[in-house]
């Protein structure tokens, strides 16, 4: 069995993909699994179903798309779906669910990044951030759903990408990280780490050049931003950078990173 809400809806039961194609269930379903193994009470799913709305008396017809969505997932999935005071209940652990597999993936992986697991690190923070199909609960007609679950879900990746970063550059991976982390600097401008990563990548491919310019980029959208200089972990860099720090080039010579 395999729930999916890191990008569309997805309901695997073996082989066979389950479409729940009415909008009210879709968004029930979804409010199941991001507290999966937990009771979900009446009052709460009704108001993401409705997305703020409920009718007067929501338990009722919440007991109504409960029974049709049953229905719909079939007797695998379908009686995952159980009722337990105050509420309902999704029971599935997180080896059959996306999001519960990718925190727990992250939190394994930002473990192995504090204890210097490198190797570790990389891949079981590649697992994870390939979990990510799209915007999570992107055919979800939820709009409060989306607002309680995808901030912190947005911030918990930029930090598995970061770890990522951070641990491929121990690993002495900076030439296949040059583009991605361009695009990471270049649509998270506020990001100081991204812009670190990237120019010790460039630095460490002897583009000593590209990597002063990422400095000037980065302080350019810093100052016109926020109106601040960089801190002092890219003024670091950048110092060393400048120098040429021999050090630089070594993995154990990073100024970044856990």
């Amino acid at each position: 069995m395999w729930f999916g809400i890191m990008g569309s809806l997805l309901v695997c039961d073996g082989d066979v993909v389950v479409d729940v194609p009415a909008p009210r269930q879709r968004a029930l379903l979804a409010a199941l699994l991001v507290r999966a193994g937990r009771e979900v009470p009446v009052d709460e799913l009704a108001e993401i179903v409705w997305d703020g709305s409920p009718p007067t008396r929501p338990a009722a017809t919440l007991r109504t798309h409960v029974m049709r969505l049953r229905r719909v997932l079939g007797r695998g999935p379908g009686g995952r779906l159980v009722t337990r005071y105050p509420g309902y209940r999704l029971n599935a652990g997180e080896d059959e669910v996306d999001l519960l597999r990718f925190v727990a993936l992250c939190r394994e992986g930002g473990t192995a990044v504090r204890a210097g697991a490198w190797a570790r690190a990389s891949g079981v923070l590649a697992e994870a951030l390939g979990l990510w199909r799209g915007a999570p609960l992107a055919d979800i007609p939820s709009q409060m759903l989306q607002c309680r679950e995808l901030p912190p879900l947005q911030q918990l990746r930029l930090q598995a990408l970061e770890w990522q970063a951070d641990a491929e550059l121990r690993l002495g991976g900076h030439a296949e990280l040059v583009p991605g982390l361009r695009c990471l600097a270049a649509d998270h401008p506020l990001r100081e780490r991204f812009h670190a990563q990237l120019m010790l990548a460039l630095y460490r491919c002897g583009r000593q050049a590209e990597a002063l310019a990422a400095y000037q980029s980065a302080r350019r959208v810093l100052i016109g931003e926020l109106g601040i200089e960089p801190g002092d972990e890219l003024r670091e860099l950048h110092r060393r950078i400048l120098a040429a720090d021999p050090a630089l080039t070594s993995p154990a010579g990073i100024p970044i990173g856990a």
